[in-house]
């Protein structure tokens, strides 16, 4: 039952953080509160006591009159949580729950610490954790009005946990006139849509491709100037960084086998999730063979690209 309504009050927090962000008027604002959460997590996962993280969270909150006005709303309506549209049995269950928590640092986690100046620290430490705050980031950076900072929000992305072994050359990739992913206007016959596949400008079908990603539920981009890399493409996966190389070719010019060894080693030595190869064309026999080495790439021939279009990919 604890555990139950831990997680419910968990989820409904990271819903009013979210909502909270997202409604402000400048985006600006939102890429502030991106960067605050980001910085609020680092010091809930450090090693600190309790008491020396409940006050680095609170000075974090007053170091910005924009995220300290956040605060205390989310605080005052996490006060009054009894007119909130939590679940009867969860408003009923919450009192309880709360006085069943220790006190954090010589502060109780009650309800009077919710109205006071310890409020939003308290959720942040006892109720979210690194976890809450990360779905709390997650659900700022895919809503499409928080976006229009898309480079601001890369630098908070590439600070994650794991893209620290991710070298500087690739974050400076990844930062390199970012595009948004856009999902273009397709023909409905399959033969109309392998020709406009192959007449697509290149950085349109990059955009195209990663739209996919991005559908998916990933944060995801692409990017306008060529790198040493030869991505193409970025996408956020709860496992790691997946980068993407798109490969618009006529259905003639087959992707070979030295394409994939390169971009082999570009996932390896970037300690990448996964690396996805999107063409027009097909690949060669020696390609593939190069590709069943390794769990690690994935190719999409024109056939996957298609279907793609009638079954959305999981990834």
């Amino acid at each position: 039952m604890f555990v139950n309504v831990t997680n419910g009050i968990k989820t409904w927090l990271v819903g009013l953080f979210a909502s909270t962000i997202t409604h402000t008027t400048r985006p600006e604002d939102r890429v502030l509160a991106i960067r605050w959460l980001s910085q609020s997590r680092e010091v809930v996962a450090s090693q600190a006591s309790s008491l020396e993280k409940l006050r680095q969270l609170n000075a974090l909150i007053n170091s910005r009159t924009t995220i300290k006005a956040m605060a205390k709303s989310i605080s005052a309506t996490a006060s009054n949580y009894r007119k909130s549209n939590l679940p009867l049995s969860m408003k009923i269950a919450l009192p309880a729950t709360l006085a069943a928590i220790p006190f954090v640092g010589g502060h109780a986690a009650g309800i009077a610490a919710f109205g006071g100046a310890l409020g939003v620290p308290v959720l942040l430490l006892v109720f979210l954790g690194t976890a809450g705050i990360t779905s709390i980031i997650e659900a700022v950076v895919t809503n499409p009005e928080a976006r229009t900072h898309i480079a601001e929000i890369i630098d908070i992305i590439i600070e994650d946990e794991w893209l620290r072994q991710t070298s500087v050359q690739m974050k400076a990739a990844m930062k390199e006139q970012p595009m948004d992913p856009t999902r273009f206007a397709m023909p409905v016959e399959e033969m109309a849509l392998r020709q406009y596949l192959l007449s697509m400008d290149p950085f349109n079908f990059e955009q195209h491709s990663m739209s996919f990603f991005h559908r998916a539920g990933l944060e995801a981009w692409a990017t306008r100037k060529s790198n040493d890399f030869g991505v193409d493409g970025f996408a956020v996966h709860p496992d790691g960084l997946m980068i993407v190389q798109c490969k618009r070719n006529s259905t003639e010019n087959k992707v070979g086998r030295p394409t994939i060894q390169q971009f082999k080693g570009v996932v390896e030595e970037q300690n990448a999730h996964r690396g996805y190869i999107i063409t027009t064309s097909t690949f060669t026999e020696e390609a593939i063979a190069s590709t069943a080495l390794t769990d690690k790439i994935m190719l999409v021939a024109m056939d996957d690209l298609v279907r793609w279009h009638a079954e959305p990919p999981a990834f």
